[in-house]
């Protein structure tokens, strides 16, 4: 197993992420592209990428997955659809520039959008961005998000009809109970196709709240799963010193 931090969980800019997320202990970190400034972030430049990439071999940090939460937005805009699947098919051969195993697709929808039309658009975007980047070894973990909650059920019917192997799941631990889904039955259920994990508890600090992770952990070694659990935790007022605590609450249980 490894364990990584979003960004915003060490609260440091890129430049400076990998050396603080060495200091602490985490083997990896995961990049969120910024709404609106995902084409002005280094991923998005070839010296940005050569940037990221000394950065993470100076201090033996990956980079565990990139999370596309903005163009996610594009790609159930019927008019921004297209460069959406561009953005998504670049993107994952971006990451294995970089070495990031997985890209974060939040399932979300648009403002006063029917859920069908934005599963529709997610189906027929993925599908195309998949097809325009195949050969890429980075994959897309789908991951629900907000109220609209997505059963595993759900993701494994946009998988089949999606119909590729690089497609998959972002399983949230936190979301799943805040969407009042059963996560222990939903991450036996969706086994292989879990590619990364988010954990965090929502409303508490993780292991003082009502979410039992020795079951959870339990779980997500049963299935098999041998990869990134990355925290997805508040940085608070101290964000190095609460990222330490949740890093270490979390190894404690392996």
């Amino acid at each position: 197993m490894k364990f990584g931090a979003m960004d915003n969980v060490l609260l440091k800019p890129w430049e400076g992420l990998f050396d603080e997320a060495a200091r602490l202990g985490f083997d990896g970190v995961e990049l969120d592209l910024r709404a609106e400034t995902y084409r002005d972030s280094e991923v998005w430049s070839e010296a940005g990428r050569r940037a990221l990439v000394e950065r993470s071999r100076r201090t033996g940090v990956e980079i565990a997955s990139v999370c596309m939460a903005s163009v996610a937005r594009l790609m159930t805009d019927p008019a921004a659809h297209d460069r959406g699947i561009e953005a998504v098919a670049s993107l994952r051969r971006y990451c294995d520039e970089l070495g990031a195993g997985v890209i974060l697709f939040p399932m979300s929808k648009q403002q006063d959008q029917s859920e069908e039309e934005a599963v529709r658009l997610w189906q027929d975007g993925l599908k195309a961005a998949l097809a325009k980047s195949g050969g890429a070894k980075a994959k897309v973990g789908l991951e629900s998000v907000g109220r609209i909650g997505r059963s595993a059920d759900q993701q494994l019917a946009m998988i089949e009809a999606v119909g590729s192997p690089d497609l998959g799941v972002y399983y949230d631990v936190g979301n799943a109970d805040y969407q009042s889904f059963d996560g222990i039955a939903e991450m036996k259920r969706l086994g292989k196709h879990i590619f990364q994990i988010h954990v965090k508890e929502i409303g508490a600090e993780m292991g003082e709240g009502k979410l039992d992770f020795g079951e959870i952990f339990d779980t997500i070694q049963g299935i098999g799963f041998d990869g990134y659990l990355v925290l997805e935790t508040e940085a608070g007022d101290d964000p190095s010193a609460n990222a330490v605590r949740n890093l270490g609450f979390v190894k404690a249980y392996f």
